[in-house]
């Protein structure tokens, strides 16, 4: 038993994609720096008078090769916010937005920016469907850096 728990242990921290199902998770905070935990908390007190709802949040360590996956069930025709926010001096973020068939659908990315530790994404999807949701950070002077991420859901209309 000991064995085959080491073997599964091993395999997935092997893995560079590491994926959540976001259906069930409201909060999830791994880890904390303060600079981008106040960039991620001035862009959703911002966005709260303007009728948005907090559906999600996480913080986790991640190193440059590792790419974040989110899995969420987006209502088609609603407009979120998806936020990233990182330490200052990281070279590049990004956030890639995938269909239930794995088809992208939208993305950005910040690089050789002021601001690129924090992206703040409007996105609206087309219809109804489970959107996987990549978040990157690329950080050349640090082994791992602390990312904050967060989903808002605005109102209905267009956008």
């Amino acid at each position: 038993m000991k064995h085959f728990i080491a073997i599964i242990f091993l395999f997935t921290l092997s893995q560079n994609v590491f994926a959540q199902d976001m259906e069930s998770i409201t909060k999830d905070l791994k880890c904390f720096d303060m600079k981008a935990f106040y960039e991620l908390y001035l862009l959703v007190s911002s966005r709260g008078s303007g009728e948005y709802e907090m559906l999600a949040e996480w913080s986790q360590n991640v190193t440059s090769d590792q790419h974040i996956r989110k899995r969420y069930t987006f209502e088609g025709g609603f407009q979120y916010v998806i936020i990233l926010s990182t330490e200052t001096g990281v070279d590049g973020t990004g956030i890639e937005i995938r269909n239930n068939r794995g088809e992208k659908i939208d993305y950005i990315y910040k690089i050789d920016e002021l601001d690129n530790n924090i992206i703040n994404f409007f996105f609206t999807p087309p219809l109804d469907d489970v959107y996987s949701i990549y978040f990157r950070t690329v950080n050349s002077h640090k082994a791992s850096t602390c990312m904050f991420m967060a989903i808002l859901k605005g109102e209905e209309g267009d956008y």
